[in-house]
């Protein structure tokens, strides 16, 4: 069966997040999560922010993935208009709907972009924020986003050691779950990392056997996990 196009759109408030060193291709990797059914598109990047103040290793990073970068210059000694004009081009698309956009991901810690979310959200759309761990207990931002992922999780300073390509596969495999999901079965990191690489075989490995896989991958540090008393096991923690 042929699988559903899902398109994505990121929008990126610069100034907003350039205090925290993450890695913008392990971010957008994790945009990509969805059921095996669809094929996920970034069919928008978009970045916003005052060029003559961007930071150079971000503007870089989203040069390096093809951002369309709209400058956004201060009026008089304060106003950025970044938040603005990144709400409004986001809520145009509603309207537009070419493409058609079924998940926004929004990389900020600004509480003004709950207001366009809660919006695209009335609208049947999925809604994802990139943001810091310290907003996490912001009762407006929890209530208006379907997923929180955290800037800090994005750093490559706090990322285990990848020593081989089954790591670098595994990492993937669970940065595209959804965390709001957890715990959940180990078989959905497996699927995953079918989805990503769909010539992985874990009897192929060193492994053999998945559990042995997971049970590395805890000792490495990449996620948490449990036995339940039926047997069942489960990844309860995301740690990469």
């Amino acid at each position: 069966m042929k699988k559903q196009n899902l398109n994505i759109a990121v929008y990126i408030d610069m100034e907003n997040v350039a205090s925290s060193e993450f890695v913008l291709e392990d971010v957008m990797n994790s945009f990509l999560s969805a059921d095996d059914d669809y094929n996920c598109i970034f069919a928008i990047k978009a970045a916003y922010g005052n060029q003559c103040r961007a930071k150079k290793t971000l503007k870089t990073q989203i040069v390096d993935h093809n951002f369309n970068i709209i400058d956004t210059p201060k009026i008089g000694s304060e106003k950025n208009r970044a938040d603005l004009l990144l709400s409004l081009d986001a809520f145009e698309t509603l309207y537009l709907d070419n493409p058609r956009i079924d998940r926004y991901c929004f990389m900020t810690s600004d509480a003004d972009f709950t207001v366009v979310a809660d919006k695209l959200r009335k609208y049947g759309k999925e809604v994802w924020l990139v943001c810091k761990k310290s907003d996490k207990d912001r009762a407006i931002l929890t209530k208006s986003f379907d997923n929180l992922l955290f800037l800090e999780d994005f750093c490559s300073d706090d990322t285990p050691k990848i020593s081989n390509d089954i790591d670098r596969l595994f990492m993937q495999a669970v940065r595209n779950m959804n965390q709001s999901h957890l715990p959940t079965n180990v078989s959905v990191a497996n699927d995953r990392m079918k989805a990503i690489d769909p010539s992985f075989r874990v009897n192929n490995t060193d492994y053999k056997t998945f559990m042995k896989l997971i049970k590395d991958m805890e000792t490495k540090g990449f996620i948490k996990s449990e036995t339940l008393g039926t047997g069942e096991n489960r990844i309860t923690e995301i740690c990469v």
